[in-house]
């Protein structure tokens, strides 16, 4: 009803989610803006100043997206880089004499060094946005059908887990870490072994519009060899989204053999190999770091009184186990169950809430 209004969106992004049949087909799937933007393209004004994105990341979607329209608002936006405080706290992630007798010689990563450590060539502050192809991990690297039609794939969520843990090694908060899938079902996977990093933010690329993050790990799933791609990523706005979420590193795990089925796909991958933005993992990457489970790092129970030392970051937490015994006869002649092994709750938990599993596990 009024003289002048004024829509202020990009619907180059999410359309909006219609579930009604009955209103898809009539158009209600097509938003107002886009509905303005193609019947009176005068009236549109681009605001093509950005102040999101370094320009290594803003170049994706401004190549494949935008026609080159997209400017970064100042120097300072375009240049900035994550700082990391500490890289050489990698080398907690890496096999010490004790641990390597367990791994195998041929994929153990020799030490945090450029070139010859994924995880630090990857972390390395000038390396902004990257396609961190799985296929040199085939046939491990394969997607999975779960439940007739849940797909997820559990060595992109391993490695998207190990590039979280790292980047938490090294410094980065975790409030600063964000990962980003398209499947729901690769969601819940990776939330389940990231549970005890509460701070990072992981969500579907519908979910993560509007958010942004200093650091965006972002896992395409499909891996097959069909070159089947999946609806999800056809459409060229979710993967606009999920490509526009990082402010100053976008590391992407997918499948070059898959993704070229697509044409936007094929042209990211072109673009990346243009620009040198490329990664070709080596073949023990899953299994060339340690990343214990801290559930796993209390010792099982024993015949005689233990002390299991754990070391969390800079907390060590000494808990204390009493026996267990194999049970004793009561004056009756019954048999009675053998003394659980106890936990100081009060020590053990302090401030710390990512030990709750752990306690649930040992009691």
């Amino acid at each position: 009803m009024a003289r002048t209004f004024i829509l202020v969106g990009d619907h180059y992004q999410l359309p909006p989610l219609v579930q009604n049949k009955e209103a898809q087909e009539g158009g209600l799937d097509i938003s107002l803006f886009k509905t303005l933007s193609d019947n009176h393209p005068s009236s549109v004004v681009n605001l093509e100043h950005q102040y999101r994105m370094c320009e290594e990341i803003m170049t994706l979607s401004n190549t494949l997206i935008y026609d080159g329209r997209l400017k970064c608002g100042t120097a300072a936006v375009a240049t900035r880089s994550i700082v990391i405080p500490s890289i050489d706290a990698l080398r907690q992630h890496h096999h010490n004499p004790r641990s390597i007798l367990s791994a195998d010689p041929k994929k153990v990563c020799p030490g945090p060094t450029r070139g010859s450590c994924w995880l630090r060539d990857l972390l390395d502050p000038s390396v902004k946005a990257c396609f961190v192809n799985t296929d040199p991990l085939l046939p491990l690297s394969r997607e999975a059908l779960e439940s007739g039609l849940r797909i997820t794939n559990p060595c992109e969520a391993k490695l998207a887990t190990q590039l979280v843990e790292s980047l938490i090694t090294t410094g980065i908060a975790p409030t600063d870490i964000g990962v980003i899938t398209l499947y729901r079902s690769q969601l819940a996977l990776i939330k389940q072994s990231l549970r005890h990093r509460s701070g990072v933010e992981m969500h579907t690329a519908d979910k993560f519009q509007g958010r942004d993050k200093e650091v965006v790990v972002l896992s395409l799933v499909r891996s097959n060899e069909d070159q089947n791609v999946g609806e999800l990523l056809k459409d060229w706005r979710r993967v606009n989204v999920a490509l526009t979420r990082a402010r100053t590193k976008l590391l992407v795990l997918g499948s070059k053999s898959t993704l070229v089925g697509n044409d936007l796909l094929k042209d990211f991958i072109v673009l990346m190999e243009r620009k040198g933005w490329w990664f070709d993992l080596p073949a023990g990457a899953c299994e060339g770091h340690v990343f214990e489970d801290v559930q796993t790092q209390i010792s099982g129970r024993g015949s005689a009184d233990t002390k299991a030392e754990v070391d969390f970051g800079k907390a060590k937490v000494n808990i204390e186990r009493q026996a267990l015994g194999e049970g004793k006869e009561n004056k009756r002649g019954r048999r009675v169950p053998a003394k659980q092994g106890k936990l100081d709750v009060s020590v053990l938990m302090g401030k710390r809430p990512i030990l709750r599993d752990i306690i649930n596990d040992a009691s």
